[in-house]
């Protein structure tokens, strides 16, 4: 099948990628795109929203609820700039995203042109990755590489900035399951030395805590990490962004750990003498201040994303082994 516009080329990438649910607010250097979702409206629900900020939000929740990327659509401008809140949220609690933003027409990005914003500057400390699409071919393969970032590895927010132009442009184009992947990441390799040293350290504790976030919940190890702890009968500390991936319920769950958390599970922590730490960032909600946070024990930490690992609590832990 050929199509003819780049606003078509992206809402049937989109459908392609199993997007059901678009939250977004609708303005000029969007109003191709728009007019597409309208003739996909039996494939796409659009839910119009009051604020862009709003739908970016109600994207993250969606997102969270489902466990599929939440898709959001916003014009230039203002309607960028209104959504990097909810974007900057997503990336700090690892919600998987695809951001799609109108522009300003190509021959005008660098202009001062009306509600012309540098979206991808602005965005770039606060997303996984951001994409400016010059040329409408290119659209099918940006998306799926986008869906693909956003929830892979660390999941995150992903923002896909579309000139006016660019989405007005005809452009024929080859069936989807044509469009070539750039790469495949290889899950990482299972350091055996490594996991054997943590299994005597947690063997050899006397007072070991499990300290699990919202890695365990993006990653669906809620029932291995129920059958770990009840296997070796660890007390589980999660935080806010972990509540869900332990049930709350369960005897060894010691409540919410930090500033907001229960006194059982940050007075466990306090007198530990071991921390494994599961899919955590060690912020400070959770540890205060860190030269008083589990200052007896040492530390184990597992995290998906090895630049976690040791960023917060180095200087607290810099001649521990992790």
């Amino acid at each position: 099948m050929d199509w003819t516009t780049g606003a078509e080329i992206l809402v049937e990438a989109l459908v392609y990628e199993g997007v059901e649910t678009i939250f977004g607010y609708p303005g000029g250097a969007v109003l191709r795109i728009y007019d597409e979702l309208w003739r996909a409206r039996e494939r796409i629900t659009h839910y119009l929203v009051r604020h862009e900020q709003g739908a970016v939000h109600m994207a993250e929740g969606y997102a969270r609820a489902t466990g599929r990327v939440g898709v959001v659509l916003v014009t230039s401008g203002p309607g960028a700039t209104n959504a990097v809140t909810g974007i900057a949220n997503a990336y700090m609690d690892s919600t998987p995203l695809v951001v799609i933003t109108g522009q300003v027409p190509k021959h005008l990005i660098g202009t001062d042109a009306f509600q012309e914003v540098d979206t991808v500057g602005i965005t770039r400390p606060c997303v996984k990755h951001n994409y400016l699409v010059r040329d409408a071919r290119e659209l099918a393969g940006v998306v799926r590489e986008a869906f693909y970032l956003a929830r892979s590895g660390r999941p995150g927010p992903v923002v896909i900035d579309i000139p006016r132009d660019v989405s007005a442009a005809r452009a024929d184009h080859s069936r989807l399951d044509h469009v070539g992947f750039p790469f495949t990441a290889a899950p990482p390799a299972l350091d055996r030395k490594a996991a054997e040293r943590a299994f005597a350290a947690i063997r050899d504790a006397k007072r070991p805590v499990l300290y699990v976030g919202g890695g365990i919940v993006n990653s669906g190890a809620a029932e291995p990490l129920r059958r770990f702890a009840e296997r070796l009968r660890l007390p589980v500390a999660p935080t806010l962004m972990g509540l869900g991936g332990f049930p709350s319920s369960h005897p060894l769950c010691l409540g919410m750990l930090g500033m907001h958390g229960t006194y059982t599970a940050n007075m466990a922590v306090a007198e530990c003498d071991l921390l494994v730490a599961l899919g955590v960032r060690f912020d400070d909600r959770v540890t205060g201040k860190l030269a008083t946070f589990a200052p007896h024990a040492r530390v184990i930490h597992v995290d998906i994303d090895p630049a976690n690992i040791g960023k917060n609590a180095r200087r607290r832990w810099r001649s521990r082994p992790t």
